[in-house]
């Protein structure tokens, strides 16, 4: 398949710069008829606020011109049964160690929790003796040799398709998953999970849920009830109007918790896993699934590599490109994880659910405790 940039670069890189020269011109404006009339004084806040829409302006016209210029620079990239192909090289999958689309976290800071979005690139580390004629990437603690190919942004196809290309054509040699955490393997094994007996298994935890709906509603019916006997059946004065109206605060209080217990109860923490993939269900939230074709590891062990926390937790690594929205998510060797549920937060903890996960990730499953 091969995968082209120029459009990308071109709508964007007009898109920056046509905005760019519009709002620099606006705020040369502005700092005109600042000047015309006597109001360019040092600190003030038009013209700081003048000045800074011109330095966003012009940073805008430069990244503008620079994506430009990327466009008309030569690029090809090819992925099939032969190799990769790029417009000053090629390599067969002899010549390549492994191939990888590598994030980074889309933000200034270097904690890699909660990523924003990340970004992704296509990178390879060549076989030994193997060198590409551009500069290689600064690794720290891989002796490998890594080549950074192109910015999955810059693409104009999706980060999907060159998945599934890589998917097709790399076999083990593409990297899916850290290689701390397990050894690649080809995208398209799959595991037993068509062939596990008993089909789905749910793991729900609505056990305190339904009994503090109810400790709740028997609370708020007790303030109630001594609201009305000292409220309303009697006229209550002093020391009595007092406790009635702490009693209708009690009540106003306690309602809303039932309500909420009893949709935690209704809509219970739930694990499901089964032969299509896994799902994972917070109290009260929408469900995120993931089928198991999107699904590049499974790992049971502690939420973070070196934690202090040594809880299990599931931990779901999907394949590049997969749509998620969970908000749990860390970057590590630059793959993006999902810990789903701490274990002991389900009915029979790690000794009942490790098993069923076991028996249907197959290859895609791996302990890290």
């Amino acid at each position: 398949m091969e995968f082209t940039v120029e459009r990308t670069l071109r709508r964007r890189g007009r898109r920056f710069f046509v905005w760019g020269i519009i709002v620099t011109a606006v705020a040369l404006v502005w700092l005109a008829d600042l000047e015309t009339n006597g109001r360019t004084t040092a600190g003030s806040d038009s013209t700081m606020a003048a000045w800074f829409v011109l330095f966003l302006s012009v940073v805008s016209v430069f990244r503008g011109w620079g994506d430009l210029r990327k466009a008309r620079r030569p690029f090809r990239l090819r992925v099939d049964e032969f190799g990769i192909t790029l417009h000053d090289t090629e390599l067969a999958w002899e010549q390549i160690d492994a191939v990888s689309l590598w994030h980074t976290p889309n933000t200034s800071d270097s904690v890699d929790e909660f990523p924003a979005s990340p970004k992704s690139r296509l990178t390879l580390w060549t076989a030994p003796g193997v060198t590409l004629r551009r500069k290689a990437d600064r690794t720290f603690g891989d002796d490998r040799t890594r080549y950074t190919l192109v910015e999955c942004k810059d693409l104009d196809q999706s980060v999907s398709e060159l998945t599934a290309a890589l998917a097709a054509h790399a076999g083990a040699r593409f990297e899916t998953a850290p290689r701390s955490v397990r050894p690649p393997i080809p995208v398209t094994v799959s595991g037993p999970e068509r062939n596990v007996p008993g089909g789905e298994q749910v793991f729900a935890d609505a056990r305190q849920a339904g009994t503090w709906a109810l400790v709740w509603a028997g609370a708020a019916a007790v303030c109630m009830f001594s609201f009305w006997e000292l409220m309303i059946s009697h006229t209550a004065e002093g020391v009595g109007a007092v406790i009635g109206l702490c009693s209708l605060g009690g009540a106003v209080a306690c309602w809303p918790l039932a309500g909420r217990s009893l949709l935690r109860w209704h809509r219970p923490l739930r694990l499901r896993i089964g032969p299509s993939g896994i799902g994972m269900r917070e109290f009260t939230e929408e469900e995120q699934y993931f089928s198991w074709a999107q699904v590049a590891a499974v790992t049971v062990g502690p939420r973070h590599p070196g934690s202090r926390d040594t809880r299990p937790w599931v931990v779901v690594w999907p394949l590049p490109g997969t749509a998620t929205n969970l908000p749990h998510s860390y970057l590590l060797d630059g793959h993006q994880a999902y810990a789903l549920v701490r274990l002991d937060r389900l009915p029979g903890g790690a000794e009942a659910v490790v098993p069923v996960i076991r028996a249907y990730a197959g290859e895609r499953y791996t302990e890290t405790a």
